[in-house]
């Protein structure tokens, strides 16, 4: 399993009585994008964390390309957007994104290249000039991300990177999560929006503390076993699996009614697992 780009096995993390993490084991492949999805407090920035090194796990192993993950950002193998982070409010936003893959140890003709190239991926060209400081919020997020998928590194991490931004920027932050992995980065990626993942991810780990169910998306909306039929003749939406739900189509269509099929979604099965909604 060396050869994977983050390679977790049997984590446990505990904060006093408190278990955040139990015995979890993931792993992402390079140029695959993976997601956790969870309530909240189920665990996901706790692990993330452990990834990129800012914790230790009680019990278990975390690697990054095989080393240890302190070591491997320290060698500017990974980049991360937590939660809760903030840009540089006083530097123009050309100097913050070099300045941060100044920091993963690349030289200054490189990193000012590769800032141009992310800059324009996040679709900030006009705004390059301007400082940080002068963006809107979503803005601002932007310029986080591009500082993170500057020149390509093997990991990426995005702890929940389009909270609170409006559609349009979502979407511009979409095109450069999938623009990293075409360039052939791993993303691991935490989200709030269940319909992001579902967009973007090629695996999701559905995590409550431990890993609940894991596939793609895909394999995951197929543990749902009904579809669901709306109509304008009918009181209500049929929910039904899938032999029973065409005697109801023929009957729909002897009737000439109009209808349509909707399969589950990555949504629905989130509900069926946690009982809440994001």
């Amino acid at each position: 399993m060396e050869s994977k780009i983050v390679f977790v096995e049997g984590v446990w993390k505990r904060f006093g009585n408190v278990v955040a993490n139990e015995d979890v084991s993931i792993y992402v492949d390079a140029g695959e994008v993976v997601s956790l999805l969870g309530p909240n407090g189920a665990g996901k920035t706790t692990l993330v964390r452990q990834i990129y090194g800012e914790l230790r796990p009680d019990k278990g192993r975390v690697a990054v390309i095989g080393m240890r993950p302190k070591k491997a950002k320290e060698r500017g193998y990974v980049s991360v957007v937590p939660q809760e982070a903030t840009p540089f409010n006083m530097l123009k936003v050309t100097e913050h994104v070099e300045m941060l893959v100044r920091l993963r140890g690349l030289p200054k003709g490189e990193a000012k290249r590769c800032a141009e190239e992310a800059i324009d991926a996040v679709g900030l060209r006009d705004y390059r000039n301007k400082l940080v400081y002068d963006l809107s919020g979503g803005m601002k997020r932007l310029v986080l991300v591009a500082s993170a998928i500057a020149c390509r590194p093997k990991l990426i991490i995005l702890d929940e990177p389009t909270v609170g931004i409006d559609a349009h920027n979502r979407r511009r932050i979409w095109e450069a999560i999938r623009g990293a992995k075409d360039g052939g980065s791993a993303v691991v990626l935490t989200t709030h929006y269940i319909h992001e993942a579902e967009e973007l991810s090629d695996r999701v780990y559905m995590i409550n503390r431990r890993i609940i169910m894991e596939g793609t998306p895909g394999e995951l909306r197929r543990k749902l076993p009904w579809v669901e039929i709306r109509g304008d003749s009918l009181e209500k939406p049929i929910r039904a699996k899938w032999d029973d739900a065409v005697k109801a189509l023929h009957e729909l269509v002897a009737r000439k009614a109009r209808f349509e099929v909707r399969e589950p979604s990555l949504e629905d099965l989130f509900l069926e697992l946690f009982g809440v909604s994001q």
